[in-house]
């Protein structure tokens, strides 16, 4: 009854309250923190990106579906950095789609302290299928056809310091505030933008890594999430690295979650990455876990030796 309950209601719900609340979490936002971070780009030397997808909450019908790409690069070896990002976001009847621009600009205190500031322009694209809805009353106007694309604007800022081992970011990924507003008539809905502090996102992470031995070393990193009106939402991820090449670790998250990682280096310029979430609360008794799988790759450049070995896990 309880999962019935979930699978009816969330995606309608969903539909009319709107975008505002929604922001989608990567299990591996430490192996390619541009996802969380626009300013992060600046902290690569050369043109690198990441592709992933995650498959929430299995065993629900209509459960989130979540995908993307990122792609960045410094401007011939400048302290000016551009990247692209395109996430779809799929929950129930309603996709989502993130587009976004960024662009980060380097300081250099000196050869061992770095700061980067970035800024994203991001457009949103929300669309619902309402047909695909079960519904108590057959005819309902409210569910006879599906709704339009709304497209709505907004803005990510941050701001990231690394050194050797070790970096610190802060950042904003919902500057303005997008919501579907409708008086009854989905076909009547229409998409707003507006600036509501009590609705802006902060996240702040942070990582160090420690070399063991000549063959060991452990990353550990925390992401902290906070939005007015809701309980923080910490992160505490632990990984051992053997030889550069194979990764095991875990994660918790307060939001009642377990993760498992496993990561494996193909290559120099290839790295392939695998996370399992179990949610330890209500919707693990319902659900047989989380998968989630990235792909980085960094095309490094003969003689290119970056600036310094920041911790990505």
């Amino acid at each position: 009854m309880v999962k019935k309950i979930l699978l009816s209601v969330a995606p309608i719900i969903f539909v009319f309250v709107g975008y505002s609340q929604n922001q989608y979490h990567i299990s591996q936002n430490m192996m390619y923190q541009p996802f969380i971070n626009p300013s992060v780009i600046g902290s690569y030397s050369n043109l690198n990106g990441a592709i992933f997808y995650k498959n929430q909450w299995t065993g629900f019908a209509g459960a989130p579906e979540i995908g993307g790409f990122s792609i960045n690069s410094s401007l011939n070896q400048s302290n000016h950095s551009l990247g692209l990002t395109l996430i779809n976001d799929k929950i129930g009847i309603s996709n989502i789609k993130d587009l976004s621009l960024s662009y980060a600009y380097k300081l250099k205190f000196n050869d061992k302290n770095y700061v980067t500031f970035g800024l994203a322009g991001t457009m949103i694209m929300m669309q619902s299928n309402l047909g695909q809805l079960d519904v108590i009353q057959t005819g309902d106007p409210i569910f006879q056809s599906d709704t339009k694309t709304f497209t709505m604007p907004n803005a990510k800022f941050g701001a990231y310091y690394f050194r050797n081992n070790f970096y610190f970011g802060f950042s904003v990924p919902n500057i303005l505030k997008n919501q579907i507003e409708t008086s009854g008539i989905a076909t009547g809905a229409a998409g707003t933008t507006s600036f509501d502090a009590s609705n802006i996102h902060y996240y702040i992470h942070s990582g160090y890594q420690f070399k063991l031995n000549e063959v060991f070393e452990t990353n550990v990193s925390v992401l902290l999430k906070q939005v007015s009106g809701a309980p923080m939402q910490i992160g505490v991820n632990s990984q051992i690295v053997y030889k550069d090449l194979i990764g095991a670790g875990a994660s918790y998250r307060t939001s009642k979650e377990l993760v498992a990682m496993l990561n494996y280096r193909i290559n120099p310029q290839l790295k392939l990455g695998y996370a399992y979430d179990y949610n330890i609360g209500l919707i693990g008794t319902y659900s047989n876990g989380t998968h989630e799988l990235i792909i980085l790759f960094e095309l490094i450049k003969e003689n290119t030796i970056p600036i310094i070995e920041v911790p990505r896990f």
